[in-house]
């Protein structure tokens, strides 16, 4: 009879393990074998943006000559960028070039074992001719002995232009010596990208001379330069026209023009700015 009720128990206990909430309980995730992720969702040509990359062995071997690879899609991450920094490699970041996969950078992080990661920080300067448009970020787990599939990541959004919108303004400066117009050059950046640098001319009336410590006087016309101007900021610059006794009675008219800038203004309806002013005397100046 022993040997009859072995194999009942045998069933009950394989019931009773089936059964255990503590048995039920499914085993935690693997963490993901790559990840992505980028300092900036959108970038000017020319500007500079980091890709961290992070993989994971999940795996019960030890991947060989581990590297973290990075990609994008549609177009090849190579041909719009340059890799300038790599840090968290063990050695010489490179090309990735396979004849038969996606083109893009690699950072080697060495022998990774079972559940092992590695970190890698992608620095890449996107160059001043890139194409507008969206990059999807994509990276993979390579090893002599094994591979990840390829990782869908982030996307960035390439931006080639800016809107410098120019505003001229203004106000009479009198005294019994030396009177003065003081003009004050606005330029403001509508974006959608960051305004690097821009120049704004004003031609001076024959006879007339600019005084500036903000801008270029000079050849009968003042010229003032911006630098970088964030999207949605301002960035001002002033210079003044003396006048005397042969001013008086007669209408000037300054004009404030954007000759230059980077990147690429796609709105030129705000590139120019006027004002009229007239010399009644020497102490009165009308200007609008």
């Amino acid at each position: 009879m022993r040997s009859l009720r072995h194999p009942l128990a045998l069933v009950a206990m394989a019931v009773a393990m089936v059964m255990s909430p503590l048995l039920a309980t499914p085993a935690s995730a693997d963490p993901p074998e790559v990840t992505l992720s980028l300092s900036s969702s959108q970038v000017n040509t020319g500007d500079s943006v980091t890709v961290t990359v992070q993989v994971t062995n999940i795996h019960g071997f030890t991947v060989l000559n581990a590297a973290a690879r990075v990609f994008s899609t549609p177009a090849a991450l190579p041909s719009y960028a340059t890799l300038t920094g790599c840090t968290g490699a063990i050695g010489p970041c490179t090309t990735v070039s396979d004849a038969s996969g996606p083109i893009g950078f690699e950072a080697p992080v060495g022998a990774l074992s079972g559940g092992a990661s590695a970190t890698v920080v992608f620095t890449l300067a996107i160059a001043q001719n890139a194409q507008p448009g969206e990059r999807t970020f994509q990276g993979e787990l390579r090893g002599s002995n094994y591979a990840s599939e390829i990782v869908t990541g982030p996307a960035l959004t390439v931006i080639s232009q800016a809107d410098a919108a120019v505003r001229l303004t203004a106000s009479p400066k009198l005294a019994l010596l030396v009177p003065k117009i003081e003009f004050t050059v606005r330029v403001t950046d509508n974006g959608p990208g960051v305004l690097r640098s821009a120049t704004v001319t004003t031609p001076l009336p024959g006879g007339l001379s600019g005084v500036s410590g903000d801008c270029a006087t000079g050849s009968g016309a003042v010229t003032c330069t911006t630098g970088q101007v964030p999207f949605g900021g301002s960035v001002t610059r002033k210079f003044t026209v003396p006048i005397g006794l042969l001013s008086i009675g007669v209408p000037y008219t300054f004009t404030a023009t954007r000759t230059a800038s980077d990147p690429v203004d796609p709105v030129s309806s705000n590139d120019v700015d006027q004002v009229q002013c007239t010399v009644v005397s020497i102490v009165l100046v009308n200007c609008h």
